[in-house]
């Protein structure tokens, strides 16, 4: 596999994946709000009885949900984000953008699985 045809997108493809990353989203939101309403929960009786616990207990959630899980949700929807906008615009990418990403690619990531499965096209 050599050149543009390595980098060609199916719009209907990239659809789905970016189907899959906006359900992948929203699922972890889903269970970071459950995971801090608990914290929160718990938290309460540690609180009453005036232990540090409580109030470290629901900090930790909070901090999970917003920092951690926040973060990963805000990539993964970025990243649909994009994705939506390549599939309705940059339908296919032409043989000069293809070798630029073989390239790149290469420079930059030398080690990775799959280096050399594509390569840029040959110019003439």
């Amino acid at each position: 596999m050599a050149g543009a045809d390595v980098f060609a997108m199916d719009p209907d493809e990239v659809r789905k994946s970016v189907e899959i990353l906006f359900e992948i989203e929203a699922e972890a939101d889903g269970q970071a709000t459950a995971m801090a309403t608990a914290n929160t929960e718990a938290a309460g009786p540690l609180k009453d009885a005036a232990t540090a616990l409580g109030p470290a207990l629901e900090a930790a959630g909070e901090w999970w949900q917003v920092h951690r899980a926040g973060g990963f949700c805000g990539l993964v929807g970025n990243t649909g984000e994009y994705l939506a906008v390549c599939a309705e615009e940059a339908v296919e990418v032409d043989d000069y953008n293809a070798g630029t990403f073989a390239s790149v690619a290469g420079d930059l990531y030398p080690e990775r699985p799959g280096a050399n499965t594509s390569s840029p096209p040959v110019r003439p």
